[in-house]
């Protein structure tokens, strides 16, 4: 079957989070329960560790529905299969503080979260996800995206922000390093 990447929207909202309800994460079993909504969520970091798995999913659902949350879906056979997770750098409240240097005036979007089902991964998904995320930029009307991979040797399901490598052939530089975060450009006009 062929996989089709396309914007999240409310119409695959259950299907979004069929994605995190079916995968084991076995790596980082506290991964389960996020929903993709750490970075977006404003609560203190004593407050998140609280949150439960059924108030993120719920959180996500809400947020899709409201057209507050935003990235690229890959679907197969009417299922997600893969994610990331890509809107206007300030909709991440959570990294406000780590991001003001680099946004100012500008429009910037980011990328953070890949979440790749098992079966689908080292197959170029990610890769995928990463161009309708820039195309959509683009599209949209941002002047760069920006990333923050993690430059550590780990294993390849804890990459979840993405891989140096992938960002770079899709035309990414590098401009700061806070090891082990590197901040990653991509200039959009």
């Amino acid at each position: 079957m062929s996989i089709e990447i396309r914007a999240l929207s409310p119409v695959d909202a259950e299907r979004f989070v069929g994605l995190f309800d079916a995968m084991a994460f076995e790596h980082a079993r506290e991964w389960k329960t996020c929903y993709c909504r750490y970075y977006q969520t404003g609560c203190d970091f004593d407050a998140w560790i609280k949150r439960t798995g059924a108030e993120n999913r719920a959180d996500a659902l809400d947020a899709i529905r409201a057209g507050t949350m935003h990235g690229y879906v890959a679907i197969e056979d009417d299922r997600c299969v893969g994610w990331v997770n890509a809107g206007d750098a300030l909709d991440y409240v959570r990294l406000h503080d780590d991001l003001k240097g680099y946004v100012g005036s500008a429009r910037i979007g980011l990328t953070i979260c890949f979440v790749i089902e098992p079966a689908h991964r080292n197959r170029g998904l990610a890769r995928k996800l990463l161009q309708a995320a820039i195309d959509g930029f683009r599209a949209q009307g941002y002047d760069a995206a920006i990333a923050l991979p993690v430059d550590r040797p780990m294993a390849d399901e804890r990459r979840y922000r993405g891989t140096m490598n992938m960002y770079r052939e899709a035309g990414y530089v590098e401009k700061e390093r806070h090891e082990p975060v590197v901040v990653m450009r991509l200039d959009l006009k």
